[in-house]
């Protein structure tokens, strides 16, 4: 039972990780604005990879943002300038490489998943609390050893 629950707990959390994803590009394609950023520092991790950058925002503001959603072809370098999209409301959270393009691809797919893990978990877990009851009934009524 316990396997059948972390199940559908994992699924509840790709689906409102790509509920997160979603309302974050769809607030960028919305009201994004555009900037130009320089690379501070590039750190290559592998999936978790992030240039930081810094830009000025429409109001004035300088902000650094770390940028996971940027285009790696060619290789970003200290000092290059690139253009960004950013969210005004949360220009240093929400900020994209504008040349990546938006997609809700990533959104789609943890969405997704997360339903198949759900509805498969939820219905394993219902099909196992029912053979459970019974086995219960069994033990209560003394049927167990027949």
């Amino acid at each position: 039972m316990t396997g059948f629950v972390v199940l559908v707990a994992v699924a509840a959390m790709f689906v409102l990780s790509g509920a997160q994803s979603a309302y974050r590009t769809y607030r960028l394609d919305k009201y994004g604005a555009q900037a130009q950023a320089t690379v501070r520092e590039v750190h290559r991790l592998g999936r978790d990879s992030y240039v930081l950058v810094v830009f000025g925002t429409a109001d004035g503001r300088d902000v650094v943002a770390a940028v996971t959603d940027y285009r790696w072809d060619p290789e970003p370098q200290v000092g290059d300038v690139t253009p960004v999209r950013y969210d005004p409301a949360d220009p240093r959270h929400n900020v994209r490489d504008e040349r990546a393009g938006g997609g809700y691809l990533d959104a789609v797919f943890d969405i997704v998943l997360g339903s198949v893990l759900g509805v498969g978990g939820g219905g394993l877990l219902w099909r196992s609390w029912s053979t459970w009851r019974e086995n219960a009934e069994d033990w209560r009524t003394g049927h167990h050893f027949a």
